[in-house]
């Protein structure tokens, strides 16, 4: 039996579910999405009620268009926007139950202003709406994370939560975790999770030992949610093997190409004093002309380490065409909304973003659509 004919039989089941029982109850106030939903069924019906396939289709079902087929097509309609406004709700206690999970926790993230790796762990809090408080720290006095008795980098992100702090290092890592927490949705420990991520000692190319997380890329998954390998892709596999890249070659290019020169390396501390705390003071003058010398040296030891071309530009463009080739036709590499392989290659570049080395990079490369899609969804999500 047809939908509309099982309508036509039961008027008053159609009646009650679409418009009562679900969104109208008797003590329902204007205001409320009970008048969401009506209107959309009144919107709804009318832009297809113009169309021939629509009257065609109300004729043959309801041997014609009086307000008998009026009715029961309002009735159809009404429960397939219910459909609609049921997926909806779903999608907003979804959120509700992200943002709760951080409600007893305290986040605070040390961080540059313009670090590639403080813009990942940046780019994802606000992107996953994690609520946090930032500090920047002087890039030269770094009195702000004395706290810190062995690490002595940025970003470090503390958490403090009922179990006392917990002190976090390591961009990716700290994006693992994070991911892995909200992924569970607050059903396991925070505690239980940084455990999920143990150091090994292992020895590097020169002979050294040193400890490494291993599965630092990979966001835990639940065991309903796990992939058979053998007989499909796990797309964490991708989004680990582009994060590694991010971090293994895109970002050794970045500080070559910003502080290519002492007048350009000069001309981003600038430009990053100006976005931070140290804008006006003392601090930011010794931040611009000593840190832009200090990078300025740095960036010549990097460009041998890292980069192929004399030019470091090409090394810039062939990285970004890299990623452009895998991308693909698809609007993310993560499908319609974006990973955490787009959010770290994003947030890499963002740190070129108003320099000249960006200008030079939206000009050679196919990366600006991409790259604008990405900070569009990251302003949407804080927008809401």
């Amino acid at each position: 039996m047809s939908l509309c004919r099982l309508a036509y039989r039961n008027p008053h089941f159609l009646r009650c579910t679409a418009f009562l029982k679900y969104r109208c109850p008797e003590n329902s106030t204007p205001g409320t999405k009970h008048d969401q939903h009506v209107i959309c069924i009144r919107r709804d019906y009318r832009r297809l009620s113009q169309t021939k396939r629509f009257s065609d289709w109300s004729r043959s079902e309801h041997g014609g268009s009086g307000n008998k087929g009026r009715t029961i097509s309002m009735s159809v309609l009404g429960l397939f926007s219910l459909a609609f406004w049921r997926k909806e709700d779903d999608k907003e206690e979804e959120k509700e139950q992200d943002i709760k999970i951080w409600d007893d926790f305290k986040v605070t993230l040390y961080q540059y202003q313009t670090c590639p790796f403080c813009t990942k762990t940046r780019t994802f809090l606000q992107y996953y709406q994690v609520p946090f408080e930032s500090v920047e720290v002087h890039p030269i006095f770094k009195k702000e994370i004395k706290f810190s008795e062995k690490y002595k980098k940025v970003p470090i992100l503390t958490i403090d939560t009922e179990d006392g702090r917990h002190e976090l290092q390591d961009s990716s890592l700290i994006i693992s975790i994070l991911g892995t927490y909200m992924k569970h949705r607050g059903k396991r420990n925070l505690s239980e999770i940084i455990a999920s991520y143990p150091e090994t000692e292992i020895m590097d190319e020169d002979g050294k030992t040193k400890q490494v997380v291993l599965n630092k890329y990979w966001i835990i998954a639940e065991q309903a949610d796990r992939v058979d390998t053998k007989t499909e892709t796990d797309p964490r596999q991708t989004e680990a093997e582009w994060r590694r890249w991010t971090d293994d070659h895109l970002v050794h290019l970045i500080s070559p190409n910003v502080y290519r020169t002492y007048r350009e390396a000069y001309q981003a501390f600038a430009h990053h004093v100006e976005l931070g705390k140290f804008k006006g003071t003392w601090e930011g003058v010794v931040a611009k002309v000593f840190g832009a010398l200090a990078m300025w040296l740095i960036s010549k030891k990097l460009k041998k380490k890292y980069c192929q071309s004399d030019d470091v530009r090409l090394d810039l463009y062939r990285a970004c065409h890299e990623w452009r080739k895998a991308l693909g036709t698809k609007k993310f590499m993560g499908g319609e909304q974006p990973n955490l392989a787009d959010l770290s290659v994003y947030a890499v570049l963002n740190v070129m973003d108003g320099l000249v080395s960006f200008e030079d990079l939206e000009q050679n490369t196919k990366i600006t659509s991409w790259y604008r899609r990405v900070k569009q969804a990251i302003q949407d999500k804080q927008s809401l």
